[in-house]
Formats: structure tokens, C-alpha cells, sequence
């Protein structure tokens, strides 16, 4: 779908009703972060003691970090630095690097590998996050009931397995159904924040910037260890970026002004409140604030709330997934677009399968919020960190800021991202190798099928022929009627499958088609540029098929197209033909490792066909092998 009918039908609804879907999708994450981010702070691997001026010190970094992390970074400038309407890491990878209309995959430069590991560890955050959401919710039963404690983590995979069952319904109506929801929820925490601050006013001191600086003084190191349990309260972030496409710049940044933010403080300074006049709170201050009475219905909408804030991660792992596949750094998956509205709300069945398997893994392997903690937070704080940087370059490069400029607002980003890290990397042998160790494997799957893709490439561009040599050589073949499609890896010269000796020696058609889809580096092709029609020969035509990485290339789209700019040429019934690849050991210097080569083959095998991500009638396709060294 092209960018322009997207906008422009996202445009008619209302923006109240935009953002309240957003409250459903975007908000979800950083939104439950309140059950378990202030009381990690005193109670995670490296706790702060209980005492006022800590609580003050420790507030006051939450409120600044909502303001510069949240507010400043993601609201004001990041949801800027969108491409044609998307956001997430690899969009912002797509605006760094060379702009180009070739079939090869994008290379693999220094800021691609560094933003390409940022997006890998944004899969282990997809991973963990709906695994410590809903589990710190359904723990809110241990505050009515130790006897509930045995039924934690089953309950909580049952939750898990009912979230990823739902996601074929597609995040629009899940977001739309479940953001009034999310609404009640933030209505609720700042209700109880505001109730517990009339009781102990005090705590709003922590407002002042001067308190954080006097904890960071007061604690010296162990100050930058407990960053690693602040930074739980704007975990999220990245997922706000990343599904920018989904609702809009202005919606999501509405939602988060007149509800999230104030909804956020006030539940943390509440939870502040209540421990400075009962210490012994701290062991649940979240809960602590509802009245007794109210203990259940708070379970039950702080675990819908949980089931929603992980849509968050899910659907932004959605969208950089189908953005990876076109980019060139994963192999094709089934993608089922869920809305007719909007380009950008998708479901892919096989990813879905595996963060669900992973986050019921977590759940059983971690069985608490606290464990799970230290496995959390390393991912988020790493894609936070390439986020910046890649930011810095797009100031630099794109958008021509002076030094005097983009310096000092890469400074201020960099004092959060920096401490940020270093607080979780401490949490690396408790449990922040898993993301780690997630990001690792999945970004090894990036540069081994990105080089593999490229190198299959150039082995197939080796196979093709000067149009005129082709032409020249031609034996006089049988004219048979109808349209032969070839599929090309590259816009130049003959194919491999054309020149083989049986096609040239016996069949051609009264019309061939060259058939190249491209992969555009911009999210979405208008459609009066998605086809270039170039007449080659009397019965030789090249077509050059144009996609961005948010689109999903089909042939029956390419055949309409077809049809409207050469109504002369019979395209109901097409042959199509194209190489399969048998990829064989390089042995010279110049072939991939061995390692690599046999997981590209397995990725080879184990991907979409072309002929069904393309939708090519079975019935009317014919394959040639080819051999071909990597």
C-alpha cells in the first residue's frame, strides 16, 4: 500500500480515537512498568537501602528520565526520524545508508552491523518483556494470599499462551479493543499515586533535578549499579518507535502527553509516598497502594494491562521483522497483512510461534519478576544506546546539523544511555547473558543470510548475457503464443534461465518478460512508480518491479499494472520461469566459512519460496537448476 493512501486514510479518524488505540499498542510496556521498576530499586541485586533520601534520590531519577529519555529523546526527536511514516531501528538504518534500487540486500557497513545488533537485542527484549509484565502482575496475588504462590507461573503461561493465540486477529482491533482498558489503567495508578502524595506531599520535593545528583554523590558506584533497575521505568521506548506506523507521530505523542506522563508520575512519587512513611512496604509498593478490598479487581486489570503492554514489543517485533526480510537481513516469512487501512499492521505466524515458546521458557526457567529482572533491561539499554548513535549520524549526515548543535543533544542522551548500561551489564552472569546470548544468535542469522543473499547474487549476475549477444545467437526457435515471465535477480543483461539451451532452441514466446522485483530502501513505492516497462526487443520487454521494505511484492499486483500500460499484450495466461539455486563449497579463498555456509543453506531451505511469497500459480512455474559456489 503506498505511503500516500496510508496517511490519508489514517487521517480520517479522529485523533482521540487514534490515541486512545495508541494507548492500547504503544503505551502498554513503559505503562505497567510501575508494578515492579521503583520497588527493583531497592530490592533487585544491587539495592539502595530504604532510606528518605534515597527514595527521594531514586524518584527524582525516575521523573528525569521520563522527561529526557522519554519525553525530550523518543517523543520529541525520534518519533521525527521516521521514513516515510516508519519508525524502529532498521527504518532508521534505511535513512544512514547509500540510497540505491538494486535486487542485492544492503551491505554490511560499520553503523549497519552496529544498528543491526540493536535490533537483535530488540527481539530479546520482545522475548522478556511479556514474560516479567505478566508474571509481576499475576504476583499481585501474593499480597492477598501466600496459598497463590504455587499457581504464579502457571497461571501466568496460561496468560502467555492465550496473548500469542490472539495475535492473528491483527494489532489494530487488539489495540482499539484493549485501549480503553489501558485508559481505566492509567486513570486507576494516578488516582492511587495522587491519593497517597495528599497523604505525604513531601515526596513531591523529588521533582527537584537536585536530589538526583545528591544520591549519585552519596552512593558513588553502587548509584550506577541501581541505574540498572531505574532504567525498568522507560523500558518500552524502543517499541514506541517502533510502531510509529501504526498510529502516527501526533497521536502517540497526545497520548503520551495528556495521559501516560502524568499517569506514570504519579503512581511512582504515590509508591514514594507510601515507603517513606512505611518502609516495609517496599516488598510491594504497587499493590500496597489499593486498598485491601480492592487487591483482586487491581490483579485482574494490572494483568490485562500486562497482556496489552506486551502487544507493545510483539507488533514492533512484527515490523522490523518484515522490514529485515526486505532489507535483506531474513529470509522470507509468511506475513498476513490484518487491516486494509493501514500498511503497517501485520502478523507473522512463525515469528509469533517463537516468541511465544521463548517467553513461556523465561516464565519457567526465571518463576519470579525479581529473577527475571536481572535478565531484563540489558537488551532495551543496548538498542537504546545504537539508537542514539545512529541518531547522531542521521544529524550528522541527513538532516545537516552543525557540530554546536547535534553535540550537545547527543551529550544529554548519552549521560542516561551510558549509565544505563553500565548499571545492567553487571546483570550479565543473573540473567542478562539470555537476551545477550538471544541477540547473538538472531544477529549471526542477519550478516550470514545478508552475505550469503549477496553473494548468491553476484554468482547469479556472473551467469547473465548482453542483451545483444543474446539476440545475436538466437537459433530459429518455435514461436508458440502466450507470455513467458523470467525472474531475474538483476535489471541487466539475459538470465541464466533464458539462455538455457532447451529455451533457446525450442520454445519462445510471442511475448517474455524480464522480470526484476526490486527492493526499494523506502518503506512504501507509490503505485504510479511501482512498474518500469522497458522494451528491449520486438518481442523482449524488461520490467522492473518496485517494492519498499514495509510492502509485500505479489505478481497479481504486478500483472494489473502490466495490463494498464501495455493493454496490447496478453498477460491472462504467463509461464513463469526462474534458476533454483544448488548451492555448493567455495573452496578458493573467496568462499564463505563452512560454519556459514551450511546455516545459509539451512535458512535457504527452511524460507518461503519465492513462487508463495510471490503467489505464482504452482501450475504454471518452471524451475532450472543451476549450480552455484559460495
Amino acid at each position: 500500500m503506498p505511503v500516500e493512501k496510508t496517511r490519508s486514510r489514517r487521517s480520517k479518524e479522529p485523533l482521540s480515537a487514534l490515541a486512545l488505540g495508541a494507548l492500547g499498542i504503544v503505551f502498554g510496556d513503559i505503562g505497567t512498568s510501575p508494578l515492579y521498576a521503583f520497588s527493583l530499586c531497592f530490592a533487585g541485586e544491587y539495592p539502595a537501602r530504604v532510606t528518605p533520601q534515597n527514595i527521594l534520590g531514586i524518584l527524582s531519577l525516575i521523573f528525569w528520565a521520563l522527561v529526557i529519555v522519554v519525553t525530550m529523546k523518543y517523543v520529541i526527536f525520534m518519533l521525527r526520524a521516521d521514513f516515510d511514516g516508519e519508525g524502529g531501528t532498521l527504518a532508521l538504518l534505511a535513512q544512514l545508508v547509500p540510497i540505491r534500487r538494486a535486487a542485492k540486500p544492503l551491505g554490511l557497513s560499520a553503523i549497519a552491523l552496529l544498528m543491526l545488533f540493536g535490533a537483535a537485542m530488540l527481539y530479546g527484549d520482545g522475548a522478556i518483556t511479556p514474560a516479567i509484565s505478566v508474571i509481576s502482575a499475576v504476583e499481585g496475588l501474593n499480597v492477598w494470599t501466600q496459598a497463590a504462590s504455587p499457581y504464579i507461573v502457571p497461571i501466568s503461561v496460561v496468560i502467555l499462551i492465550g496473548l500469542f493465540m490472539i495475535q492473528r486477529r491483527g494489532t489494530g482491533g487488539i489495540g482499539f479493543l484493549f485501549g480503553p482498558i489501558v485508559f481505566v489503567w492509567f486513570l486507576v495508578i494516578g488516582v492511587l499515586g495522587a491519593l497517597a502524595i495528599a497523604k505525604h506531599p513531601l515526596v513531591l520535593l523529588a521533582l527537584n533535578p537536585i536530589y538526583s545528583f545528591e544520591f549519585l554523590l552519596r552512593n558513588g558506584l553502587l548509584s550506577f549499579l541501581i541505574f540498572g533497575a531505574v532504567v525498568l521505568c522507560v523500558t518500552g521506548v524502543e517499541a514506541l518507535y517502533a510502531d510509529l506506523a501504526h498510529f502516527g507521530r501526533k497521536p502517540i505523542a497526545i497520548a503520551w502527553a495528556t495521559v501516560v506522563f502524568p499517569a506514570l508520575v504519579l503512581n511512582y512519587f504515590g509508591q514514594g509516598a507510601l515507603v517513606l512513611q512505611n518502609p516495609h512496604a517496599i516488598s510491594s509498593p504497587f499493590f500496597a497502594l489499593v486498598p485491601r478490598w480492592g487487591l483482586i479487581p487491581m490483579v485482574m486489570l494490572a494483568t490485562a494491562a500486562t497482556i496489552i503492554a506486551s502487544q507493545a514489543l510483539i507488533s514492533g517485533v512484527f515490523s522490523l521483522t518484515q522490514q529485515a526480510i526486505q532489507m535483506g537481513y531474513l529470509p522470507r516469512f509468511r506475513i498476513v497483512h490484518t487491516s486494509r487501512h493501514f500498511a503497517g499492521q501485520i502478523y507473522i505466524p512463525t515469528i509469533n510461534a517463537l516468541l511465544g515458546i521463548v517467553c513461556i521458557i523465561l516464565v519457567i526457567a526465571f518463576r519470579s519478576s525479581d529473577k527475571l529482572g536481572g535478565a531484563y533491561g540489558l537488551a532495551v539499554t543496548i538498542t537504546m544506546l545504537t539508537t542514539t548513535i545512529g541518531f547522531a549520524q542521521l544529524l550528522r549526515t541527513k538532516w545537516k546539523w552543525p557540530a554546536w548543535q547535534w553535540v550537545p543533544l547527543i551529550a544529554v542522551f548519552l549521560s542516561w544511555d551510558i549509565p544505563f548500561l553500565t548499571g545492567n551489564a553487571s546483570k550479565f552472569v543473573s540473567g542478562g547473558w539470555v537476551p545477550v546470548a538471544m541477540a547473538l544468535a538472531l544477529f549471526t542469522v542477519f550478516i550470514t543470510w545478508n552475505r550469503g543473499r549477496r553473494r548468491l547474487m553476484e554468482r547469479l549476475e556472473a551467469h547473465t548475457m548482453p542483451v545483444d549477444q543474446f539476440l545475436k545467437e538466437l537459433k530459429a526457435p518455435t514461436y508458440v503464443s502466450g507470455t513467458a515471465f523470467f525472474l531475474s535477480p538483476e535489471p541487466a543483461g539475459i538470465p541464466f534461465v533464458l539462455q538455457h539451451g532447451w529455451v533457446r532452441s525450442h520454445i519462445i514466446y510471442d511475448t517474455i518478460v524480464l522480470l526484476t522485483v526490486m527492493h526499494s530502501p523506502r518503506p512504501f513505492v507509490h503505485r504510479e512508480n511501482r512498474i518500469e516497462v522497458e522494451q528491449l526487443a520486438p518481442r523482449l520487454l524488461r520490467v522492473k518491479a518496485s517494492y519498499g521494505f514495509m510492502e509485500t511484492p505479489k505478481i497479481q499486483d504486478i500483472l494489473r499494472l502490466l495490463r494498464a500500460q501495455r493493454p496490447d499484450v496478453d498477460f491472462s495466461h504467463p509461464t513463469y520461469y526462474l534458476a533454483n539455486p544448488k548451492i555448493a563449497d567455495d573452496t578458493s579463498s573467496h568462499g564463505l566459512p563452512s560454519w556459514q555456509l551450511n546455516l545459509f543453506r539451512w535458512l535457504a531451505r527452511n524460507a518461503r519460496p519465492l513462487t508463495d511469497s510471490l503467489g505464482l500459480p504452482p501450475n504454471s512455474v518452471i524451475e532450472f537448476g543451476v549450480e552455484v559456489k559460495l
